[in-house]
């Protein structure tokens, strides 16, 4: 069983969004959707395109957040984490783990709390098991 849908995004932790996001509008004609807040995570982040992909910038709101600690812990700005969108969280994990996977974190918003328009449902695999990479597996859901 094939879970993942498609990579839905890459992730940078940044600094400053403002120059972040001028510099991938000039340098690569990025499309900037509005800003959100994560407040129970301490995030703003701008999700954009880029020809038929999409990112985000993250920039912490507070010095305990998870992209305050990574941008700390590596000195600077970079790679964040790879979200792999699935149709269904729970059935993915339980097939991840099925494969001798692990789940670090699942994270569960507040009910009403959306996103670009979608209610999200969320778990991390921890770097350590990935080569590095932070991998968060997204379930999508319309609002409405």
């Amino acid at each position: 069983m094939d879970f993942v849908k498609r990579i839905e995004r890459v992730a940078l932790a940044v600094e400053d969004l403002d120059q972040a996001q001028a510099f991938f509008e000039q340098w690569f004609g990025a499309r900037f959707c509005p800003e959100e807040h994560i407040a129970d995570m301490g995030i703003r982040y701008r999700p954009f395109d880029v020809g038929a992909s999409k990112m985000e910038l993250l920039q912490a709101t507070h010095t305990d957040s998870p992209v305050a600690k990574f941008i700390h812990r590596n000195g600077g700005p970079g790679i964040h984490h790879i979200t792999f969108e699935v149709d269904d969280l729970d059935l993915a994990i339980a097939e991840l783990e099925r494969r001798g996977g692990r789940i670090a974190y699942r994270h569960t918003y507040a009910p009403g709390v959306t996103f670009e328009g979608y209610v999200w449902r969320e778990a991390f695999i921890h770097p350590k098991d990935a080569f590095g990479v932070l991998i968060h597996l997204a379930e999508k859901r319309p609002v409405g």
